[in-house]
């Protein structure tokens, strides 16, 4: 009888330590899972807390415990200790920025790869583009950098009202911003919407300005194609758009429920179109309208639809009725 009780007791403990080494393997992995999946979560979906917004990769690390990736800073004077190691006084001496002046540090919050960007930095202009360059925007080095179009003193006051960094602002639009340094006549007629030529043959640059390379028009299906960056990142180079977009709700980057996905397929199929997400999911400009010339993708083609009509919408007046099912 011992030796029965015995043999229970052991076997019972030789299960107790399985299940523990089985408990921590998936701990590990899941430890390595969480780390590994870090720096995407800048760029992907934002963070669950701030203490984790504040180390991801090594990239946020912030001074105040109210700041994270997606608090403005600025206009405020209230975070000064976020770029500065001592608050500089305009016109006199260093302004002690932190980080050894790298403007990529003390901007991460604006991360995102060069071709996500409006406007490429840590470039060197060429002898035209820097002779048109205005002597008050200063080049770091002899490239341009953050502070060659943003006057970051500006956004270190605090303003209540006519909230803009631009140098020399304010302009009557923000391409008349862009004129100061390039020439309006290159630049000013130029509508990248406007994708065929006279004789009806697809204009190959203006593809180009949105995409890595011209996609099949006839089969190339959303996923297969590629662009230079981020779609909304990519709209907003010309368009600028303010407050909620649209209606009374901010549609951009957000991710649709399981029933909007469902009603979104079925406007698909009923009316023969298509409602694109972008890579993670989410809504963007796209999703609702067409950027393209009316001929460029086939008519018969989902994709088509909407394509050169007054607000380039995917499903002319109907689209908000059938998708929140007015």
């Amino acid at each position: 009888m011992f030796t029965h009780e015995h043999n229970d007791t052991r076997m019972m403990n030789i299960r107790l330590i399985i299940i523990a080494m089985i408990c921590l393997l998936i701990l590990s992995c899941k430890s390595v899972r969480t780390e590994g999946s870090h720096e995407n979560a800048v760029s992907a979906d934002s963070p669950d807390s701030a203490s984790e917004e504040k180390t991801i990769g090594n990239k946020f690390k912030f001074e105040n415990d109210a700041v994270s990736p997606s608090t403005n800073i600025h206009y405020t004077g209230k975070y000064c200790n976020e770029c500065h190691e001592k608050i500089p006084v305009e016109g006199v001496g260093s302004p002690n920025l932190k980080f050894g002046g790298d403007y990529k540090e003390l901007c991460r919050c604006h991360a995102v790869s060069p071709a996500d960007y409006i406007h490429p930095v840590d470039i060197k202009p060429s002898s035209e583009k820097a002779k048109r360059i205005p002597a008050g925007f200063p080049l770091e080095n002899g490239k341009l950098s953050c502070i060659t179009c943003h006057n970051i003193y500006l956004q270190c006051r605090k303003r209540l009202f006519d909230r803009n960094s631009l140098r020399g602002a304010p302009y009557p639009s923000r391409t008349d911003f862009c004129y100061q340094c390039h020439a309006k006549e290159n630049y000013g007629k130029l509508d990248p919407h406007r994708q065929i030529n006279d004789k009806g043959e697809i204009i190959i640059d203006r593809c180009l300005v949105c995409h890595l390379e011209k996609p099949d028009e006839k089969h190339a299906t959303f996923k297969e194609v590629k662009f230079i960056g981020d779609i909304e990142v990519m709209c907003r180079r010309c368009h600028h758009i303010a407050g909620n977009h649209s209606g009374n709700a901010d549609h951009m980057g957000i991710k649709p429920s399981a029933d909007g996905l469902k009603r979104m397929a079925a406007m698909e199929k009923k009316y023969n179109t298509r409602l694109p997400l972008d890579e993670n999911g989410k809504m963007t400009c796209i999703t609702c309208h067409n950027p393209h010339e009316k001929g460029v993708i086939p008519d018969d083609r989902p994709g088509a639809k909407g394509a050169g009509s007054k607000y380039r919408h995917r499903l002319d007046e109907n689209m908000c009725k059938e998708c929140h099912q007015m």
